[in-house]
């Protein structure tokens, strides 16, 4: 079996990026006159600045998944704190040409502080893996009438999508102890997998919190909406979307993209849809550098 090089996959990545990209600015431009309506709103300022906010406490979350991948293989160079630094210096890096260079600048900065490579090794095979199981999970679970009559129409069942959803979770979960296997001996393979599934916790409450900022946006910009259930099952289909796509630093231009079509199909308009998606684009950014320049200052204040 053929399997295509790394080349082929970022350039399709980056065809995909180009499109979600040319999709979301001809949005932009469409509804230009309604988006400047929409966005001069009062209490703007204030929503995305605690929007924001909220978001940067949320990703804490994110950072603790990883300490606690960490932990699971016996890491103990680096403290929770000093996880999370390294997490909050790093984060800002995924708007970096490709979207992982955050994870190999976090790879290593903690290195740098004296973490075991294989030990990072195996926290960043297994962060991508949990995370994308989350995300798929809470997309799943939070918009799972939707799919399921869209499955119907193609003759898929209720049945054998829960069934595959549920085996294809097991098995992401199972790979912790592989993996584990692969770099530890084998006493820390039992403890990888209960932690794993503590990782996958963290993940889930992150990307439940992250649809709640985005139900709070599609509230303020568009008005109370009873899809709220949906709303937060598209923002974590973007993520995984803008996650997976190569090319596509922070997964800009795709998660953009999903939020509008997938907004636009439970009956928001089209404007409105476009709104919480730049909207949200400047949250998260905000976000990660209000993290990034807490840590710049802490490190500075302590240098003194």
């Amino acid at each position: 079996m053929l399997v295509p090089n790394s080349r082929i996959i970022r350039a399709g990545g980056a065809v995909i990026a180009v499109a979600a990209m040319y999709f979301v600015i001809r949005s932009v431009y469409g509804y230009a006159d309604q988006l400047a309506e929409i966005l001069q709103r009062p209490q703007f300022i204030v929503v995305v600045v605690a929007s924001a906010l909220l978001y940067a406490l949320a990703l804490q979350l994110v950072g603790l998944g990883w300490f606690t991948l960490l932990v699971s293989v016996g890491e103990k160079a680096i403290s929770p704190a000093c996880a999370l630094r390294v997490f909050a210096r790093t984060q800002v890096y995924k708007y970096l040409p490709t979207n992982v260079i955050h994870l190999v600048g976090r790879f290593v900065l903690a290195a740098r502080y004296g973490a075991a490579k294989d030990a990072l090794s195996y926290a960043q095979v297994m962060e991508i893996i949990l995370m994308v199981l989350a995300s798929g999970s809470v997309a799943l679970l939070f918009s799972f009438s939707f799919l399921l009559k869209i499955g119907e129409d193609y003759g898929v069942g209720r049945y054998l999508a829960s069934a595959a959803y549920i085996g294809a979770a097991i098995a992401a979960l199972m790979l912790a102890p592989v993996v584990a296997g692969r770099y530890f001996k084998q006493s820390r393979k039992h403890l990888a997998f209960s932690m794993a599934a503590v990782s996958v916790a963290c993940y889930g409450i992150f990307f439940l919190a992250n649809g709640s900022i985005v139900v709070l946006l599609v509230h303020f910009l568009y008005g109370p909406t009873i899809e709220w259930k949906m709303v937060i099952g598209v923002s974590a289909a973007g993520w995984l979307l803008g996650f997976v796509v190569p090319g596509a630093p922070g997964g800009l231009g795709v998660r953009e993209a999903v939020f509008i079509a997938g907004l636009s199909s439970i009956g928001i308009p089209a404007a409105a849809a476009t709104a919480v998606a730049i909207t949200h684009r400047v949250v998260t950014l905000l976000g990660d550098v209000l993290l990034w320049a807490v840590e710049f200052g802490y490190r500075r204040w302590i240098a003194r």
